[in-house]
């Protein structure tokens, strides 16, 4: 026992911990997780990108705004566009307008410039672009929120035999617009009877105006009001609906009376024809064939199916489309559906951002017979080509007055049914001649426009309208709005989300870090 103890070896005393060598480790440390931190705040702030984590895409700009901001008509410019926007810090529309805007001049790459003024707290400045901008501002610089958007190229010299309205004119033509941001403001009236706001249409509002300061003077359309069978004078007209939305395209709609026109004006980018009801004249015919002979002619009909223009309707077969005497519907458990669920078809630059969209037609709709390959119209350099097709279940029943209409081989015409087209008249292949082909759209029903127009119905328009007018590369699909949504909690419900963001998370991170830091110091 005593050769065994003194064979061992007792073990090495305990070296003392050296503080100093702690202490600067921990220093080091410190200085690296501050450089770290720093590091990544500059590449946050150099190299940053923003994403939009909702299910409907609320703060992303839409396809037709993205389009719009990589078009030519902005990315060819020498000056940027200006944008001032006159935003009260304490609004409460502040934060989502100025994230919007933000996000118009990141991906305008340059080409958008945005200053931001507060007229409350910067009153002399609000003053001199009050001042700089009074042809088209007066006082409302002091009483609303606003957005300024200047692309003019240059500033008109001041004539000193000009009228306010002449001033007006002249700034308007050469790029200058200016937006309320009450307009942008979506209310309703709640349980209380008070108006609260319910949503936005800011997106939509400044595309537009984008859209028409770059183009500077608006284009004109003009509507044959003598044979459109619409009141021109009734908010809820159909003329009210489409001038709006060709508004914000920068487009002027005008009604004129055929009657009274020894031709189509010069002017004109495009004809409208809206629900007609009476037959055009065989001189006024010819006034309307000789506007269709011009290059780069547009044409858009949207029909009434109870109505019967012999006239027109032979222009239009003589095209290739056929207006069908019958109504699309269907039949289910016995009851008769009217309203016709359609898709839209892949028509390069009209409806291929739609194509596959689904969308409802409500009231009266007729089918169209669509000669898609004709050989006697591509002898004559037409082509027509289906844009919008009802499901296949529909057909078009032309014994439609019946109680309980059923489906006849004989008489009815079947499914799937054609109730858009369009026709182009022209070479649109060769691009020598691509920019004087005449077009035309040609749509069996009218029942659709109405205020609230569907986001799919609305983007046909724009996107047909922006395909007349050879603007297609700014064809997309437009913006949804973003809507306020309101979360009902009763009293109960309200207490346990403050207890548990004011203790019950705190508490938690109180113990997570007390675990890691015991863990380390063991």
């Amino acid at each position: 026992m005593s050769e065994q103890d003194s064979n061992f070896e007792m073990a090495p005393p305990p070296q003392p911990v050296r503080r100093l060598g702690l202490g600067l480790r921990s220093v080091l440390q410190i200085i690296f997780a501050v450089l770290c931190v720093g590091f990544v705040f500059y590449l946050g702030i150099t190299h940053h990108s923003r994403k939009d984590f909702t299910q409907s895409g609320a703060f992303t700009l839409s396809e037709a705004t993205i389009k719009l901001l990589d078009s030519s008509s902005l990315q060819d410019r020498e000056k940027p566009v200006k944008v001032i926007a006159a935003l009260r810090k304490g609004s409460p529309h502040y934060p989502r307008l100025r994230t919007l805007i933000q996000e118009y001049e990141r991906l305008a790459d340059g080409k958008i410039k945005v200053d931001y003024l507060d007229p409350i707290l910067d009153k002399d400045r609000a003053a001199e672009v009050a001042n700089n901008y009074s042809e088209v501002l007066a006082d409302q610089l002091f009483s609303d929120e606003i957005f300024i958007i200047d692309a003019r190229q240059s500033i008109p010299e001041e004539k000193p035999d000009q009228t306010k309205d002449e001033k007006v004119l002249e700034a308007i033509n050469s790029g200058l617009r200016y937006l309320n941001v009450q307009d942008m403001l979506v209310m309703r009236l709640d349980e209380n009877k008070q108006r609260r706001i319910v949503g936005y249409r800011d997106e939509d509002f400044i595309s537009s105006a984008l859209q028409s300061a770059l183009e500077g003077r608006p284009r004109v359309m003009y509507l044959l009001e003598d044979k459109s069978d619409i009141d021109v004078g009734d908010a809820n007209s159909p003329w009210v609906v489409l001038r709006d939305a060709l508004g914000k395209q920068n487009i002027l709609l005008i009604s004129v009376r055929i009657s009274e026109l020894e031709k189509i004006p010069d002017n004109a980018e495009g004809v409208v024809l809206v629900a007609p009801q009476y037959d055009f004249e065989p001189k006024e015919m010819e006034i309307l064939k000789e506007y269709w002979r011009r290059e780069s002619a547009s044409l858009m009909f949207y029909l009434d199916p109870s109505a019967r223009p012999d006239n027109l309707r032979a222009f239009m077969r003589d095209h290739g489309v056929t207006l069908q005497d019958d109504r699309v519907l269907t039949t289910r458990n016995r009851r008769t559906e009217t309203k016709v669920q359609a898709a839209f078809t892949s028509l390069a630059n009209v409806s291929a951002k739609l194509e596959g969209k689904s969308t409802t037609f409500e009231g009266r709709v007729a089918s169209l017979e669509v000669r898609e390959g004709a050989e006697d119209l591509a002898t004559r350099g037409i082509t027509c080509i289906s844009l919008i097709e009802a499901d296949p279940r529909y057909w078009g029943e032309t014994n439609y007055t019946q109680s309980q209409p059923t489906y006849d081989d004989q008489t009815d015409n079947p499914g799937p049914l054609s109730i858009g087209a369009a026709v182009i008249k022209g070479n649109a292949n060769n691009d020598l001649t691509a920019d004087k082909v005449s077009k035309m759209i040609i749509l069996s029903t009218t029942d659709f426009l109405e205020p609230g127009l569907r986001n799919a119905q609305l983007d046909f328009v724009k996107n047909s309208t922006h395909w007349l007018l050879g603007r297609e590369e700014l064809i997309g699909i437009g913006p949804r709005g973003l809507e306020r949504r309101r979360l009902n909690l009763i009293k109960e419900e309200v207490t346990q989300l403050q207890r548990i963001a004011v203790f019950f998370i705190p508490f938690g991170l109180f113990l997570l870090g007390m675990m890691v830091w015991n863990s380390r110091r063991a």
